[in-house]
């Protein structure tokens, strides 16, 4: 992969344009971080836009139990994605260190956070669509298993960027060795913030059960999904 400068003028990274911009432009993202000058401020934009973009997808998704519930998401959506970056960054930067890339702790930070605010931006775009089947009346079933594939989609596509961005910088900053672990690394980023979510549940809230900030920690995330689906062709 050879990477490519790309230049854009400064007004291109400012807060009403960002989210434009690494969008349309992700190799002008990948170069100014690369170059190390602007990591601090794209980490606390990335940082803002992800949590405000979660929170809002958070806030629909709750709905479907009632204001409280969805106030409740609104809260612990963002968390969730703090709480899965806490878990797996260090792991990400140890591989990084030990294979010798040149990559420095705050672009591994900013890279990962891109990663989530694709992510979140993906599915909040889809958000309207989760809505309109919600006021449909679809059953608790389909909704949990509709926003599992939202975020799963959106997971993957955000983590795709992610490689590309790695390979641009490796390239960019003359090493390479952490791609082809980083992909071992995105299975084990996927299971941490599927479990994770599991243990914030609920996030829709079960129409037979009360309102609760947390539900007691059994099972896992993906006998659950197993059991939704289950449920939902009787």
């Amino acid at each position: 992969m050879n990477a490519k400068v790309v230049s854009l003028p400064e007004e291109a990274w400012l807060p009403s344009r960002f989210m434009e911009t690494i969008l349309r432009y992700p190799d002008a993202f990948f170069e100014e971080l690369a170059e190390g000058k602007m990591v601090g401020a794209l980490i606390g934009r990335l940082f803002g836009f992800s949590m405000l973009l979660l929170a809002f997808y958070g806030l629909l998704m709750g709905l479907f139990g009632g204001w409280v519930q969805s106030l409740a998401s609104l809260i612990k959506m963002p968390l969730l994605f703090l709480a899965t970056l806490g878990i797996c960054l260090p792991s990400l930067y140890i591989f990084n260190l030990v294979l010798g890339s040149k990559l420095q702790l705050g672009q591994m930070t900013a890279l990962l956070l891109y990663a989530i605010c694709v992510t979140a931006a993906i599915a909040t775009s889809l958000a309207p669509v989760a809505f309109f089947f919600m006021i449909c009346g679809s059953d608790y079933h389909f909704m949990v298993l509709l926003h599992v594939a939202i975020l799963a989609v959106s997971g993957l596509i955000g983590l795709g960027k992610m490689v590309r961005g790695l390979n641009f910088l490796c390239d960019l900053v003359g090493s390479r060795g952490t791609e082809g672990i980083f992909r071992i690394w995105m299975l084990l980023y996927g299971i941490v913030g599927a479990q994770m979510g599991w243990l914030m549940r609920p996030f829709l809230g079960s129409p037979n059960l009360p309102f609760q900030i947390f539900r007691p920690v059994e099972g896992n995330f993906f006998v659950a999904v197993l059991k939704a689906i289950a449920e939902l062709l009787k």
